[in-house]
């Protein structure tokens, strides 16, 4: 679909769903800050490649090609902008606090997540030397609503914010799994209002977006269908409703930041206590593998697995053994591995990682406290 054509769609939608005076007492209101599109960012992108563009001649010359797309999104944010803004906020229940900000076109950037300065490629990513090719239409649409999203989530923290509550939340921790899918949740909920929803769906489900979407598949196993975002139960809710140990907060702890230890890739089977995952598994009737033996010591019990869970799979492939199970999930583990297993006959899942110094005592001490709760219950 040509961008233009896309904007066109988007005009009809939002006059057939939204009256004259609906649009009016919107902006009468709410309070929005101002926000203006740039797609003149000659000097911005010298100065983010100096090697590339020996002159600014040289710079205008080569956004050349950028030029309609810029254009055709300049057009959808003059119109439409305002109520990109005020959707956000309405789903998200969390109101904007700074005055204004700028959103900057340009040909490449290196980091399409960046939301300070909101910086969006348009023509691909530059890596080096080398220009990883960015999709367009709906994908640059996408990436907009993301970084406002995260833009958003941002004032939270911000002083004179009324939302200072979540600030602090381990949801709203800078991680791919917590703040990107916090992110990813308002900005595809708003997105939808403006597009067809399975549309949107392929497009963010791509290659292109799994691979800069770690957190992809425990953002569509435990937010994208069970945080319905609307008027009365909006994203803010949702965060401050979830408790600081809860499951959830567990699943999508950050992996470890510092260096792998030397040696740990050596490990290829993992049985306690000699293991750094500290579990041995059996190959069951069923195919999969079931934990017959795990060290409450160790990463993978930290993580969450426990005796009898049935391995399906990890990150969604299936092991051929038991070396190889133990070898995708030590190759999988700086990132994170996600293991889909079946528990109680129900389908579950854990990511083993390098337990991190995050999260802070505050979330650990809830932890503890969930354990004796439990701990308590099976003794009565």
């Amino acid at each position: 679909m040509r961008d233009n054509s896309f904007v066109k769609i988007i005009l009809l939608i939002l006059a057939v769903c939204l009256a004259p005076s609906t649009l009016s007492v919107l902006a009468q209101t709410t309070d929005l800050p101002d926000v203006e599109m740039v797609i003149d960012n000659f000097d911005y992108m010298i100065s983010l490649f100096p090697d590339d563009y020996d002159s600014r001649r040289h710079a205008v010359r080569a956004c050349s090609t950028i030029t309609p797309v810029a254009e055709s999104l300049k057009v959808f944010w003059e119109e439409q902008g305002d109520i990109v803004l005020y959707y956000l906020s309405y789903y998200a229940g969390i109101n904007w606090v700074e005055p204004e900000f700028k959103i900057y076109l340009v040909k490449y950037y290196p980091d399409y997540a960046n939301h300070n300065p909101m910086t969006i490629p348009l023509a691909g990513k530059k890596d080096g030397d080398r220009i990883i090719a960015l999709p367009r239409g709906l994908s640059h649409y996408l990436t907009l609503f993301r970084q406002l999203a995260k833009r958003l989530l941002d004032q939270a923290s911000l002083p004179g914010s009324g939302n200072y509550y979540i600030a602090g939340h381990p949801l709203l921790r800078k991680t791919p799994r917590r703040f990107d899918n916090m992110a990813n949740l308002l900005a595809l909920r708003t997105l939808s209002d403006f597009t067809n929803v399975d549309t949107l769906m392929a497009v963010f489900k791509s290659a292109h977006w799994k691979k800069r979407e770690p957190g992809q598949e425990v953002f569509f196993n435990y937010f994208w269908d069970n945080w319905h975002l609307s008027e009365d139960s909006t994203l803010a809710s949702y965060i401050a409703n979830e408790p600081y140990g809860s499951r959830l907060v567990a699943l999508t702890r950050p992996p470890v930041t510092r260096p792998r230890e030397s040696g740990w890739g050596d490990h290829q089977l993992q049985a306690p206590p000699g293991g750094q995952l500290g579990f041995s598994v059996a190959r069951d009737r069923s195919g999969f593998f079931r934990v017959v033996e795990i060290d409450s010591f160790k990463l993978a019990f930290v993580s969450g697995l426990r005796t009898d869970d049935l391995i399906r799979n990890i990150d969604g492939t299936a092991p051929r053994n038991i070396k190889a199970l133990f070898t995708l999930i030590l190759n999988k583990l700086p990132d994170g591995a996600h293991v889909n297993i079946v528990r109680n006959d129900e389908p579950e899942s854990v990511i083993i990682h390098l337990w991190s110094d995050l999260p802070d005592d505050l979330e650990l001490y809830y932890e503890r406290q969930q354990s004796e709760i439990y701990d308590s219950t099976d003794q009565e």
